[in-house]
Formats: structure tokens, C-alpha cells, sequence
């Protein structure tokens, strides 16, 4: 990275940025310019010097605005000299240290005197989260059982996307397809032959005729089933997969609405029904991310470029280490997961005894696909809930507390992957500089 970047403070406060900066143990000149002054400081892989006494009220001061610009030049710097401090443990503590201080009371010589005092003595006793990474490999198809328990106890608690299923001939429907689905946070709901139904209970419809003449019978039920679909609004998704022999059918089926013609092969067995199955199983997942609503919260260009840039060189350990160290300046405890086909496996973390978690948990938590498919955040959950029992589980806890966020990690409207995190109890802080940032940060890691 060789580029200069600079953008608004309004969009990135100064300690998010140099909470990143720090996290990056990037090197480079950041000035800070707002209405309370300038401020400028060389980086050294994260560090910088600890400025004069008579220099750091006005970088408390500088430090707490929200607007101005910000600018950083990338590029070695010389070696600090002296006393130095991690950029990020710097602005926490700059920002601490002024907060306790009552001015009104202070002459100014008494308040840099103090304020120099706090703010190193602060500054000095950070220390860097312990992040623990757990092994890349992912499990077998994690606690089925855990699944049917929930489903039995708490099925308010379980959030499956309901995928409804036209099909003279139920036999695919059963069995191994019906089960490879529900592990993907899928349920298969058969619709009958009239088709008399509330769509709006659905996420998508599949109709699948096997074999037999194109139209089949009861195509004018099913091609109406496909209009009332296109009429919900947002409108439903309908996958139709049968044989397409037939122009003016294939033309019948496209004027009333149908999301996607999947053929079917000749045969219904072996390798052939294999493939069959693996190409409609990408196509139903496909329609339902496209279901998902992108981030409300969106970085600006001048942010997104700053982000990736830092993260350019940066492989998937070391960007989720990124991840959680900027978590930390918000978080006593905080865990990434990530959002697997048939499972939520927990990646990395730094606060909870993951060590002693079930490292997976299977799809289908509403605590959890809520914020998937919402893609946003959760902030406080209720720790006496089932699901809520088992993401604590995942963490090594026999408990979560009430004051604990959930939120979204990824770029658009593709969740890779989650956070989690609390202040062990205490009250929560405003995360909304996190959960845009995290967001950004998380879908580079998690997508690397």
C-alpha cells in the first residue's frame, strides 16, 4: 500500500481509526485536522511516541471530534524515540483520562500535568486481547440431535427458511434430500395438488415434475400458483424443474413469472439424480440470498478503500485477528463465526474459554439465522433461551449475559459470519461504529 488516504472524520471517528491503524501494525503519518486544531503523529507497525505533556489536552480534545479529515501517508517512519504506546490503547486512554477530569476545577497547567499522567499511566497498562484461533478444518454435520431437541422443546426458537414443494412423484423429497436441506437451515414443506396454500409462509417454491410431457397435468393450477407467487410482495421466488422440451411452454412459464427453468435430465438415479440434486440445491440456496436485504449501514468509498487497503496483504488468521482487535475496544469478550452451509462453526475469539465450546453449532437458531438473514445486528438477547443456551455453549459458557451483540460480518447482502460479544455483564456502549466497521472488516476476513 503506497496511496495516500484520506477521508472524513464524520464517517470514522479517530479512535476506530486508529484503533485500526493500530490493529494493522501499519507505518505511515496520519494528520488529523478538525475544528479544534490539527494533530499529526508517525506510525511505527501500530506505535507511536508518546507526545509532550503540553501536547496531549489538545489531543484529547482533537481526539473526540467528529468532524474533520483525516490523512495517512503509508511508509516507514524512523524508529520512535523514547516512550511509545500502541495508536489504539493511545486513543482509548486519551479519551478515558479526559473524561475523568472536571476542568472547571483545574488550571490549565494542572490539567496537562494530569492529563499526561492518566493518559500514560492508562495507555501503558493496556494490553492486546489473547485472540485464540481454532483450527481451520470444519466438523461432520454438528449435533443433530441438538436440532431435534429444540424442535421438541422450543420450536419457536428454531427460524428455518421454508422452501414449499410442488411434486407429483414425493420420493426425492424424503429421505437423504429432506435431511441434507434441514441441516442447511432448510425445511421442506410439500404443497398438494391444488395448490391452495398461504404463500406468504414461504421463502421459495420449487415445482418438480421428474418425467412425463412438459405441461403434465394441472398446469393450469401450477401456472397460476407461479402468478399468485409473482404477486406477494416481495415477490417469491419459484424455481420450476421438469422437462423443457416444449418452446411454447418453456414461453408460458417465463411470461407468468417463474424465477429459474431448471431441466431435468433423462434417468432418476446414480450419478445423473447426484448432479441433478447438487445443481437444484445451488439454485434454491441462490434465491434465497438473493432474498437477503443488503446492509443498511454502508462505509463510505474513502473508508471502504482505507479498509482494504490496510487488509490488501493481510490473509484470512490474520485479518479475523484485525477483526477482533478493533472488537476489543469495544468489548471485553468477543468471538467470530463463521456461516457455513450446514453449520456455524466458531473460528476465533478472545475473553471466552472457546477451548471448552462445541466449536459448531448445526443451522436453523433463530438467535443466530435471525441476524443472517436480516442482516442486522441483535443487541441484547434473553440468556434464558434455549438457543441462547447453546450459543453460549459454543463459547465455553454456561451462560450469556442479557447485555451481549450479535452482529452481522459481511459485505453487501453475503453474511459470511457473525460476532459476538459483552462486557461480561456490564452495559453494552454504543457499538454502531463497530457494526459498520466490523461489517467491512468481517467480509474481507471471512471471504479471503
Amino acid at each position: 500500500m503506497k496511496r495516500i488516504l484520506s477521508g472524513s472524520l464524520t464517517h470514522l471517528g479517530p479512535p476506530a481509526l486508529m484503533r485500526l491503524l493500530s490493529a494493522t501494525a501499519t507505518s505511515g503519518v496520519l494528520e488529523l485536522v478538525t475544528d479544534e486544531g490539527s494533530f499529526r503523529m508517525e506510525i511505527d507497525h501500530g506505535w507511536t511516541a508518546v507526545p509532550p505533556p503540553d501536547q496531549l489536552d489538545a489531543a484529547g480534545r482533537i481526539l473526540s471530534c467528529v468532524e474533520g479529515a483525516f490523512r495517512f501517508e503509508p511508509g516507514d517512519v524512523s524508529p520512535v524515540d523514547g516512550p511509545s504506546l500502541s495508536l489504539g490503547a493511545f486513543a482509548d486512554a486519551v479519551r478515558s483520562g479526559l473524561r475523568e477530569l472536571d476542568h472547571s476545577q483545574l488550571t490549565e497547567i494542572e490539567v496537562e500535568r494530569l492529563v499526561a499522567g492518566e493518559i500514560v499511566e492508562l495507555a501503558q497498562s493496556a494490553t492486546l486481547p489473547n485472540i485464540h484461533l481454532l483450527g481451520a478444518k470444519p466438523p461432520a454435520n454438528p449435533l443433530d440431535d441438538l436440532l431435534q431437541g429444540l424442535a421438541d422443546q422450543a420450536p419457536e426458537e428454531l427460524l428455518f427458511a421454508q422452501v414449499g414443494v410442488v411434486a407429483p412423484d414425493p420420493r426425492l423429497w424424503r429421505g437423504a434430500l429432506e435431511n441434507e436441506w434441514r441441516r442447511r437451515g432448510w425445511e421442506v414443506r410439500q404443497i398438494g395438488k391444488s395448490g391452495d396454500v398461504d404463500l406468504a409462509e414461504f421463502d421459495v417454491i420449487v415445482v418438480h415434475q421428474a418425467a412425463g410431457v412438459s405441461r403434465g397435468g394441472g398446469s393450469s393450477k401450477r401456472l397460476d400458483l407461479v402468478r399468485r407467487a409473482r404477486e406477494i410482495e416481495p415477490p417469491l421466488p419459484v424455481v420450476w424443474a421438469a422437462p423443457l422440451g416444449d418452446p411454447l411452454w418453456v414461453h408460458e412459464l417465463v411470461k407468468a413469472g417463474v424465477s429459474f427453468l431448471l431441466p431435468v435430465p433423462p434417468g432418476d438415479g446414480g450419478e445423473i439424480q447426484s448432479r441433478f440434486v447438487e445443481d437444484l440445491t445451488l439454485v434454491v440456496d441462490r434465491q434465497l440470498r438473493s432474498l437477503r436485504p443488503a446492509s443498511r449501514s454502508v462505509l463510505p468509498p474513502a473508508v471502504t478503500e482505507l479498509v482494504d487497503a490496510l487488509l490488501h496483504e493481510a490473509d484470512s488468521e490474520q485479518a479475523v485477528g484485525v477483526l477482533l482487535q478493533l472488537a476489543s475496544g469495544h468489548l471485553l469478550r468477543g468471538a467470530v463465526l463463521m456461516v457455513e452451509e450446514t453449520a456455524i462453526r466458531c473460528r476465533a475469539g478472545f475473553g471466552y474459554p472457546l477451548v471448552r465450546g462445541t466449536q459448531a453449532l448445526p443451522r436453523g437458531l433463530s438467535i443466530l439465522e435471525l441476524v443472517i438473514r436480516s442482516n442486522n445486528p441483535t443487541i441484547g438477547i434473553d440468556p434464558a433461551a434455549g438457543g441462547s443456551h447453546r450459543l453460549a455453549e459454543l463459547l465455553g459458557l454456561e451462560e450469556l449475559p442479557s447485555a451481549t451483540a450479535v452482529i452481522p460480518l459481511g459485505i453487501g447482502a453475503s453474511v459470511a459470519g457473525i460476532l459476538v460479544g459483552d462486557r461480561e455483564g456490564e452495559g453494552l456502549p454504543d457499538l454502531s461504529e463497530l457494526v459498520v466497521l466490523a461489517g467491512r472488516l468481517g467480509g474481507v476476513a471471512l471471504h479471503s
